[in-house]
């Protein structure tokens, strides 16, 4: 329970004020506030029927995720190890480290290699259309 309390936070955060969510006695440590995606996008939210899937992806020491896209909103709880991500429209190359929140780009090619020859380990949380997939592998 204690592993998942920072991303409960960070939720509690796009809802409303932590305080005005925490019940008396309960401790709401805001982990960010974020209005915009990490290449500056604004945060736009799917209309229609919504389906959020929460997954824990692992990537091994010195491991890569292939340079992809997400149609769809896209949050990411890096809960272990450190990420360098690449946005390969934009050229900006960002590091994300354990207990940080991450809004991804929207509809822009990125990749990420696991840093500091460690394990990184991930929350992510998609939210798309009932059965359409959240993410797009670029085409080699």
């Amino acid at each position: 329970m204690t592993k998942l309390f920072p991303l409960a936070a960070a939720l509690a955060l796009l809802a409303a004020p932590a305080a005005a969510q925490a019940p008396p006695g309960a401790i709401a440590k805001p982990v960010a506030v974020i209005d915009t995606t990490m290449s500056g996008q604004p945060i736009l939210l799917p209309q229609g029927p919504m389906q959020v899937t929460v997954t824990e992806t692992t990537l091994p020491a010195g491991g890569a995720i292939a340079a992809h896209k997400h149609p769809f909103p896209r949050y990411a709880h890096i809960q272990e190890g450190a990420l360098e991500v690449t946005n390969l429209d934009t050229g900006t190359v960002q590091v994300l480290r354990a207990g940080m929140f991450a809004v991804e780009s929207r509809d822009q090619w990125h990749r990420a290699v696991a840093l500091d020859g460690k394990p990184a380990r991930l929350l992510v949380i998609d939210q798309a259309p009932p059965g359409q997939a959240n993410i797009v592998r670029k085409p080699p």
